[in-house]
């Protein structure tokens, strides 16, 4: 990360502030892409406009066998549209002089990194959970629809294993919550495959499961959570270990608060996420981070701030698969 003091020297006046070389922006961007274990994942689109449309098959062709001289069927593909919608992520922090200059830490690069952390988790909130609640887990007003929304997918297994599960979440719901089981990692797996996609590469799981993985064993004793140890590329990706043919990766955006029934314990339940990468969702991206600072003469403070344009659509809700109601 270069440093916040090189950047204010060679910071040049702009409306709004003033602007960080592209540099310090595109190192900004590289933390983020870091810290979030989304992004990775989708399918990244630039955009041209505010509203981009995104074609995508909904139908697919089919290959027959004919006899000599026989006719051959027609087969044509249906296809439908992604709406992609650019929406504002935006963080502001502030320092006064002082605070600047009694640290013994370089204070400045701290501020960045965190706000590049709180822009991931933004992110992945709003990728995951947006819509969901009144104010989703991404701390604002949720942009869009994601991926754990009820109107978004159409695969979901409870945590016993038990398939068709996509009712809504409330007092009301029939889902039935249980601990994790390899009963129900096996049955998501299952739903997108036999959907016609390819095996699943990734899942998410909020931190507060992933012990119970760690505890889950096979026929022969073996766990089944191959964790990633030092030195593996795959860390680097936010991966922490392989499941079932899926690269594990955990966030506290993944919700822990979803109430199934009426039991208290139904009232702290989380879901899993198993899915297709590049297949599941789109994020457009209208314009890129850019970061800005600017300074208060009258009260000696800097201020930091960075923003940026981005979409998120679902793009095939069959090709990941929820497994609801975890327990534990």
């Amino acid at each position: 990360m270069p440093s916040i003091t090189k950047a204010l020297n060679e910071a040049t006046n702009s409306a709004g502030g003033y602007t960080v070389p592209d540099e310090f922006s595109n190192k900004l961007l590289a933390l983020i892409q870091a810290q979030t274990i989304t992004m990775d994942n989708l399918d990244v689109r630039k955009m041209i406009s505010d509203v981009q449309y995104i074609p995508k098959v909904t139908a697919g062709t089919t290959a027959y066998w004919v006899t000599e001289t026989g006719t051959i069927t027609e087969s044509n593909p249906a296809y439908g549209q992604i709406t992609l919608t650019a929406k504002k992520v935006a963080s502001l922090v502030q320092a006064s002089s002082e605070v600047l200059e009694d640290n013994n830490v370089d204070l400045a690069n701290h501020l960045v990194e965190q706000m590049a952390t709180d822009l991931a988790l933004a992110i992945d909130g709003a990728v995951l959970t947006g819509s969901c609640f009144t104010t989703g887990n991404t701390g604002s007003a949720s942009p869009w629809t994601g991926l754990l929304h009820t109107a978004s997918y159409s695969n979901a297994v409870d945590a016993a294993g038990n398939a068709n599960q996509t009712g809504a979440w409330g007092t009301a719901s029939a889902v039935t919550g249980a601990d994790i089981s390899l009963a129900g990692i096996a049955g998501a797996v299952t739903e997108v495959t036999k959907d016609k996609h390819a095996q699943p590469d990734v899942s998410y799981w909020n931190p507060r499961t992933i012990g119970s993985l760690m505890k889950l064993t096979d026929s022969t004793s073996r766990p089944v959570l191959n964790m990633e140890t030092f030195g593996s590329p795959l860390i680097a990706e936010g991966v922490i270990g392989r499941l079932y043919g899926t690269n594990v990766k955990q966030s506290a955006q993944v919700p822990i608060n979803l109430i199934y029934g009426t039991t208290a314990a139904l009232s702290a339940s989380s879901d899993a996420f198993v899915g297709r990468s590049k297949m599941f969702g789109i994020l457009g991206q209208r314009r890129g981070f850019i970061w800005k600072t600017d300074y208060t003469i009258t009260t000696d403070v800097y201020v930091w701030q960075t923003t940026a344009r981005m979409a998120f659509a679902v793009k095939y809700p069959d090709s990941y698969c929820l497994i609801r109601g975890i327990q534990n």
